[in-house]
């Protein structure tokens, strides 16, 4: 569960035409509540971006060993002071990381098994010299 602590907003940057900053951001302070005990406080950022005609957001991430928790505004209103957030938890992501870490030491691990010191494959296989390949003997022009 997350509770709302606090709101607040200010004008940030250069001023841009008639507003004092040119993006207006408001600050939203929460607690994180998980099977009603406390567990993390932490603060998101609505963005409305004066200059480009867009709104961007900052998420509240907590990795943990076994989830990931994240935390995002949708929606502000501020007159009445409510915001809708979007809350996500993303169970054994620490795995799917571990996983990708043992992948890449394995590729990496056959990239230099592959090569010798002087920098030759080792796995090349022997030329051998004077055969002809069989698929040209018995053909018009080949050797009989």
């Amino acid at each position: 569960m997350v509770s709302v602590t606090g709101m607040d907003s200010t004008f940030e940057g250069s001023q841009y035409k008639e507003y004092p900053g040119s993006s207006y951001a408001t600050y939203v302070d929460f607690d994180i509540y998980r099977n009603g005990a406390y567990f993390d406080s932490g603060q998101i950022k609505y963005i409305t971006d004066f200059k480009w005609g867009q709104t961007y957001t900052t998420t509240y991430v907590n990795r943990g060993v076994f989830e990931e928790l994240f935390i995002a505004p949708k929606a502000l209103n501020e007159t009445s002071g409510e915001v809708s957030v979007y809350m996500r938890t993303v169970p054994f992501i620490t795995f799917i990381w571990g996983g990708l870490f043992i992948m890449l030491a394995g590729i990496a691990s056959l990239v230099l098994v592959d090569y010798s010191v002087d920098g030759s494959s080792a796995n090349t296989l022997p030329k051998i010299k004077g055969k002809r390949n069989k698929g040209t003997e018995g053909r018009k022009g080949g050797k009989k």
